[in-house]
């Protein structure tokens, strides 16, 4: 069977993500981790990390409003 030029086996496809990946030494550090989680959607690591932020900036401020008396 002939292939077409520039066209690539399965094999050669499965390959070549490997091959794409930076060295980890030049990464900064949001790609590392976003590195780290690779199976999983980077938007939906975006939105778990915003929501933690959030979590922590509610739970600062409810203790600050607690520790001055207003709740």
């Amino acid at each position: 069977m002939e292939e077409k030029r520039g066209e690539q086996t399965p094999e050669q496809q499965l390959e070549q993500p490997e091959r794409q990946r930076p060295d980890p030494s030049q990464l900064n550090a949001i790609e590392k981790v976003y590195e780290n989680f690779r199976g999983i959607n980077p938007k939906h690591l975006d939105i778990f990390i915003g929501c933690c932020i959030a979590a922590l900036v509610l739970v600062i401020l409810i203790g600050a409003l607690k520790g001055n008396g207003i709740l």
